[in-house]
């Protein structure tokens, strides 16, 4: 089938930020993909509610199983949504993450294909799958967060994070004589099921922050509207670039 309404691919669609993000092109009007791992649980169900909300609103949403650090998972999600009559994408974010928590000079070298197979290669993966299929005024919105940055403990996803931001002006420069625009959103701590795990992880740092007399933590919500302000006109003048969006954290001592 043929659409005219434009059409998202999320990749970690399930849970967290990225069914926020899905939630926020299904009610602007567009078709989403919702790129998932596994369906078990609490992400079964918020992609049936994702799915019934697309249907309430006169959109659709695909569903598209891929462990995007398989290849072959990347190929077969391409290959069964074109069959299904998906023509085109036209926004790309890249939300999907996967890491152990522990410090970087104990990662394994299962650990270590962990974090390069999804969080780096798998989106370089998804990216070489889908812009063909993405049309000039097409965008690519790479999801990263303060780790990139900020040295935080037993945290080495941010260590990829910070190769995701580079691989974004990378894409940028290379993809812009088709009229792709690529940027990014780093964001702070959101509240989502790893929050409480990540408090008792970083206390030292959670106590700074609340202290300061400061909101810390933002809603998936706020992440989703900066995505959706990147895949629009409205920001044909940012390219390359990593939003920053951590609701002013850092800023008072």
């Amino acid at each position: 089938m043929t659409t005219e309404r434009q059409v998202v691919l999320i990749t970690g669609a399930a849970r967290g930020i990225g069914a926020a993000i899905a939630e926020r092109f299904i009610d602007d009007g567009f078709d989403v993909v919702l790129n998932y791992r596994r369906s078990q649980g609490k992400g079964a169900a918020n992609l049936d509610n994702l799915v019934a909300r697309a249907e309430a609103r006169g959109v659709r949403a695909y569903k598209a199983l891929a462990d995007i650090s398989e290849s072959r998972d990347v190929e077969q999600m391409i290959k069964s949504l074109r069959l299904d009559g998906l023509e085109r994408i036209d926004h790309l974010v890249l939300n999907a993450a996967s890491s152990p928590f522990k410090p970087v000079l104990e990662l394994t070298k299962h650990d270590w294909k962990q974090l390069f197979g999804t969080s780096l290669v798998g989106n370089v993966a998804v990216i070489k799958a889908v812009t063909p299929l993405m049309p000039a005024g097409g965008t690519i919105c790479a999801i990263s967060g303060v780790g990139s940055h900020l040295v935080l403990p037993n945290y080495p996803l941010g260590l990829m994070k910070a190769a995701l931001e580079n691989l974004v002006r990378y894409l940028e420069v290379e993809l812009y004589d088709r009229g792709i625009r690529v940027n990014g959103v780093c964001g702070g701590l959101v509240r989502s099921e790893m929050l409480p795990y990540l408090s008792e992880m970083w206390p030292r740092m959670i106590a700074n922050m609340e202290s300061c007399g400061r909101r810390w933590a933002l809603e998936p919500e706020e992440i989703a509207n900066v995505v959706a302000f990147l895949a629009s006109e409205r920001s044909s003048a940012i390219r390359g670039q990593i939003l920053v969006a951590t609701g002013g954290v850092g800023l008072a001592a």
